[in-house]
C-alpha cells in the first residue's frame, strides 16, 4: 500500500529555470559593467524579489516600480549605481525571456509519475494571475493540471509565505494539511509559508542558498531536481 499524499508546486524556479531569462537579460545589457558572480546575482534578487514583495503589499512600493526596486538593490550589491531606464530595458528583456522558458527535464517526469499514479497536484505561485498564466501557458502545464488548479496569488489575495494564501488552495481543492506537501525553491516564502500552514515541505535547494533558520523547518531537502522523484517514492511507500 502506498500513502494518500497531495502536492503542491511552487512555480518560479521549481518547475523551470528562472535564472535563464535573467542571465540573457544581464548579458546583454549589464555584463560589461558588472564582473560579479552570475549565480550570486540571481540568487541576490531572488532574496530582494521576496523583500520588495513585501513592500509592495504594505503599500510602502509601487506595483509599477517594484520590479526595478528589487533589481537596483540587487545591482548596488555589485557596486552598480542602476539608473531607472537600464532597469526598464532589462525589464523588457526579461519579459521577452520568459516567452521561451521551458519545464526542467526532471520536473517532467516528476509530473508524468504524479499523472500515472493520480496524485492530486495544484500549483501555488506568487505573482499576479495574468503574468503567472501566462508562464503556464508557456511551460504547457496544461499537460497535467487544470487551469482552475493553478492559484496566483495575485487572483487569491494572500502572497506567500502568508499562510492563508496556502490555506485557500486547501480550501480550494479539499486537501488535508497533513497529507499536503508543497514543493518550493525559496525558504523563505515556500518552505516557511507552507509549514506554518500546517503542510509537509520539499525544500528544492538547486541554488545551494543556507538555510536561514537553523534547525530548518523543511521535511526534506533536494540538492538537485534529479533527487525529487525518488524523495516522492520514498514519502509514498
Amino acid at each position: 500500500m502506498h500513502m494518500e499524499i497531495n502536492i503542491v508546486f511552487d512555480m518560479d524556479d521549481t518547475m523551470y529555470d528562472l535564472m535563464e531569462p535573467f542571465r540573457k537579460a544581464h548579458e546583454k545589457i549589464f555584463s560589461q559593467k558588472v564582473t560579479a558572480d552570475m549565480n550570486e546575482l540571481f540568487k541576490k534578487s531572488r532574496i530582494y524579489s521576496d523583500i520588495i514583495l513585501e513592500q509592495e503589499k504594505a503599500g510602502r512600493v509601487r506595483k509599477e516600480d517594484a520590479f526595478y526596486e528589487r533589481l537596483r538593490m540587487t545591482y548596488q550589491d555589485a557596486g552598480l549605481n542602476l539608473k531607472r531606464e537600464e532597469g526598464d530595458r532589462f525589464e523588457a528583456e526579461y519579459r521577452c525571456g520568459q516567452a521561451d522558458i521551458k519545464l526542467f527535464n526532471f520536473m517532467e517526469e516528476f509530473l508524468d509519475y504524479c499523472k500515472e499514479e493520480n496524485i492530486p497536484m495544484a500549483i501555488l505561485t506568487n505573482g499576479d494571475g495574468r503574468g503567472q498564466r501566462r508562464k503556464a501557458s508557456a511551460l504547457r502545464l496544461e499537460r497535467w493540471f487544470q487551469e482552475e488548479h493553478i492559484f496566483p496569488t495575485g487572483e487569491i489575495g494572500w502572497h506567500k509565505p502568508d499562510p492563508r494564501a496556502f490555506k485557500a488552495v486547501e480550501s480550494h481543492m479539499n486537501f488535508k494539511p497533513g497529507q499536503t506537501w508543497y514543493i518550493g525553491d525559496t525558504y523563505e516564502s515556500d518552505i516557511a509559508g507552507a509549514s506554518a500552514a500546517g503542510w509537509h515541505t520539499i525544500w528544492l535547494n538547486h541554488r545551494a542558498r543556507p538555510c536561514p533558520e537553523v534547525p530548518g523547518r523543511a521535511d526534506m531537502e533536494a540538492g538537485s531536481g534529479k533527487e525529487l522523484l525518488p524523495l516522492l517514492k520514498k514519502i509514498r511507500f
